[in-house]
């Protein structure tokens, strides 16, 4: 065989409508004899390996009177091995009629169909099959006759590596790469099934320096170590499969039965999306952000402080959570004054440590706006702001205060309150839920929202209306519902608040991400996600919403639907907004202008409906003073001239 360069430069190819090579990992179901010379049990395994999700179902053909010799001694002169194996592929093969009837039962059910030919009259049979690629044995791979072969139909080729060694799999690469076709090579332990310790799985470390497509062939028990081949940078990995690992045959006990496949290739797509780094240093995720927020620590003061008191190890300490200074920022302070009046606990932020002083803000645009309030900043903002509306964000223990010990009256044109995101027992919203005790402990926390609603409008005698925006529930925890239960969720909502008495309050459901954090652990939404259900829920039901523009923009990213169509869509049915940046499908609330949100065709659309309103739903916009708020405003302002 050739010994030249075995490098090979194609990194990714197609096989049908199928990128091999890139983020998606290629899936074989390796049907192979498992058929055991039965059509319909063949046809079986491609609908099985259709249900687990394989992107390709593969059988084998041979040649018998090209594949094997005639033995030159009276019958039975062939070693045991070979004479058991001869015995089985008389029971097991398909004529190559029933191959034909295989490809074409694939192309009606939309699933690839390849096959290993075994000799070179068999590449010619899947010639005129049209086959999109071909995969050879690991027994073939020292066989550069049929390697030439397979690669004069200028298909790609799958190579597996069992039983080689080294400069066999150096020569194989060097071959293929100089025949000019695009290859993948897998690495395999062709013993069924394989022992772990003979696997040998970091080996596909040394294979990527030969080949640019990487894969593994399985033939162990189970599917963990398959699953790691992934997270290696095996981009295809072909397994095995069988109705039941019992019957007779090689193959079978080294197969993955449709349930153990299924769960392969669940495996397979969930290290898939665990497995992409945008090559930046280190960043927290948004549950981790959330996290730190909540378990981390940071600069306090550890005692009263008057404005110009120098900070020194005495009056300042560090303490949780984590919504101020990092620890690793206290030396900063030190020698420094303090740049207003802090009572002991209070943190310290990014502005203390600039001489900059911040006075009244002006801010004005062509629809109503406001900011995210808690009862404690309120008198901060007040005397800082002049705005159409504060949304309330109320955690349930503010549910047990007295408005009317931190608010005064003022001119606001509306009120919006946000429901608590957790409630007692760490109990989200669900008024969909399937648990009938837990719907009703989330109807009667609604009440309580809507009782300290109407307390708190007391203070807008000039609103036109009192919003309440929720996560009203229809979450799951660890995958989507499936889509025919959508309806019975809505119906309970429904029921849930018809139930409610809302006084003067109107509940304003939130659209939902399909992955929303809830303090720090990701759920899969089910309703009031998708743009279209939404526009029809509306119409249907007479509701409004309030649309966040960073869930929609993760929607539309994850579902790859456009943002702009979704958004003039809902935009008539929209009551109020969370205006916010979204980077990919989870990256909620990013600095503006940052993300994914096209801000001047987005800010043009909803200037058109002067009667909604909107607040800026920045990560963390409330620390340092509303400095992540005022930030949002002023980048907003730039399209109020030019929108």
């Amino acid at each position: 065989m050739e010994n030249q360069n075995p490098v090979n430069k194609n990194t990714v190819f197609r096989i049908g409508d199928f990128e091999v090579g890139g983020l998606r990992t290629f899936v074989i179901a390796e049907i192979g004899n498992n058929h055991n010379g039965s059509l319909e049990l063949a046809k079986q395994l491609v609908d099985a390996s259709i249900e687990a999700g394989a992107d390709c179902v593969k059988f084998q053909l041979r040649n018998r009177q090209a594949l094997y010799r005639l033995a030159p001694e009276a019958e039975g002169s062939e070693d045991l091995g070979v004479e058991y194996i001869q015995d089985l592929l008389n029971k097991v093969e398909l004529t190559v009629d029933e191959h034909r009837e295989l490809r074409n039962y694939c192309a009606v059910k939309k699933v690839l169909y390849m096959c290993t030919p075994w000799d070179e009259p068999s590449v010619d049979v899947l010639a005129g099959m049209d086959v999109q690629a071909l995969k050879l044995a690991s027994a073939d791979l020292f066989n550069p006759f049929l390697i030439r072969k397979a690669a004069s139909l200028g298909k790609p080729l799958i190579l597996s590596t069992g039983m080689s060694y080294e400069h066999e799999i150096e020569s194989a690469c060097a071959l293929v790469s100089s025949l000019g076709v695009p290859f993948a090579i897998l690495h395999c332990n062709s013993a069924y099934p394989a022992p772990e310790h003979d696997i040998h799985l970091g080996y596909i470390k040394r294979l990527q320096e030969l080949c640019g497509v990487v894969g593994y062939s399985g033939h162990e028990r189970g599917t963990a170590i398959s699953i790691a081949a992934v997270a290696l940078g095996a981009k295809v990995i072909e397994r095995h499969i069988t109705l039941d690992r019992g019957m007779e045959g090689p193959d079978h006990p080294a197969s993955l039965e449709p349930s153990e496949f299924k769960s392969l290739v669940e495996g397979i797509r969930q290290v898939e999306r665990a497995l992409p780094w945008s090559g930046l240093g280190r960043q927290p995720s948004q549950g981790e952000l959330l996290n730190r927020e909540n378990l981390s620590k940071s600069v306090i003061a550890a005692t009263p402080i008057r404005r110009d008191e120098l900070l020194t190890m005495d009056n300042l300490r560090v303490a949780s959570p984590g919504q101020g200074l990092a620890p690793y920022r206290l030396p900063e302070l030190l020698g420094r004054k303090a740049r207003r009046d802090m009572r002991a606990g209070d943190f310290f932020f990014e502005s203390d440590l600039t001489d900059a002083r911040v006075g009244q803000l002006q801010f004005s645009f062509p629809v109503l706006w406001g900011v995210p309030v808690r009862y404690h900043d309120f008198a901060q903002y007040r005397d800082a702001i002049d705005p159409d509306l504060y949304e309330f964000h109320l955690s349930y223990r503010d549910l047990s205060l007295k408005p009317a010990d931190y608010l005064s009256e003022v001119p606001c044109r509306r009120l919006v309150v946000h429901a608590p995101e957790l409630f007692e027992n760490s109990e989200l919203l669900d008024l969909a839920s399937d648990d009938i005790s837990y719907r009703r402990r989330s109807m009667e926390n609604v009440r309580r929202v809507v009782e300290a609603t109407e307390q708190i409008r007391q203070f807008f005698p000039q609103a036109d209306s009192a919003l309440i925006v929720a996560n009203v529930g229809g979450f799951s925890m660890d995958e989507p519902f499936p889509l025919g239960h959508r309806q019975e969720l809505y119906d309970r909502y429904i029921k849930s608040c018809e139930e409610i008495d809302f006084g003067s309050t109107e509940l304003i459901p939130q659209n939902m991400a399909p992955f929303p954090w809830h303090f720090g652990g990701q759920r899969h939404q089910n309703i009031f996600m998708m743009p279209d259900e939404l526009i029809s829920k509306a119409k249907e039901l007479g509701l409004r919403y309030c649309i966040d523009l960073s869930h929609l923009q993760m929607t539309c990213t994850h579902f790859q639907l456009d943002f702009q169509t979704a958004l003039a869509g809902l935009l008539p049915h929209v009551a109020h907004l969370h205006v916010a940046d979204a980077a990919g499908v989870n990256g909620e609330g990013v600095l503006m202008g940052t993300g994914d949100v096209r801000w001047p065709e987005t800010w043009k659309k909803i200037t058109t409906y002067p009667n909604v309103s909107f607040i800026p739903e920045v990560w963390q916009g409330h620390k340092d003073h509303g400095a992540g708020f005022w930030a949002a405003l002023e980048f907003l302002s730039r399209f109020n001239d030019n929108p």
